[in-house]
Formats: C-alpha cells, structure tokens, sequence
C-alpha cells in the first residue's frame, strides 16, 4: 500500500487529502481522507441528507447536493491525475 498527499484547489482554496492506493491481483482500491491538521473538514461532502416526508428534496437542497457532486468529481478527477500522469 502506498500513501500520497495531494492538493486540490476549488475557488482558490487549497484542500489536502491523502491518497491509498492498495493493489491486489487484478483490482485497485483508492482511500481518500482529508488532511485535517491543516484544514477544517471540507463541507462540501454532507454528514447525513435530510429529506421531507414523502421522500423529496427542496429545490435548494437539490442544487447543493448537485454542487457537492460535482466538486467531488473534481477532486478525483484531480487525484486520477495527479496519480498517474
């Protein structure tokens, strides 16, 4: 297994994760935790989603929840990158 450290960059704002790699055989498994000795947690990953009671989202909650997928996508995106250039 091996351990990496890499900077992401959202808005200007620098986010540190460390990066596991473990291979085995035929398969890859990545690990990704947040760096927090030297960053609040990010917030854009939610704790827990909350819905109504029939199970739908408000318009603002969907917007939010769109919004923290797409930075995810984007910090493995930069990881993919920064892993194997």
């Amino acid at each position: 297994m091996t351990t990496t450290d890499i900077t992401v960059y959202i808005d200007d704002k620098p986010y540190r994760f460390h990066v596991k790699v473990d291979e085995q055989n035929e398969s890859t498994t990545y690990s990704v935790d947040p760096v927090t000795d030297t960053h609040p947690d990010p917030d854009f990953i939610p704790g827990h989603l909350e819905f109504n009671y029939n199970g739908s989202l408000t318009l603002k909650e969907k917007l939010k929840t769109v919004e923290q997928e797409q930075i995810a996508r984007l910090i493995w995106q930069e990881i993919l990158d920064k892993m194997n250039p």
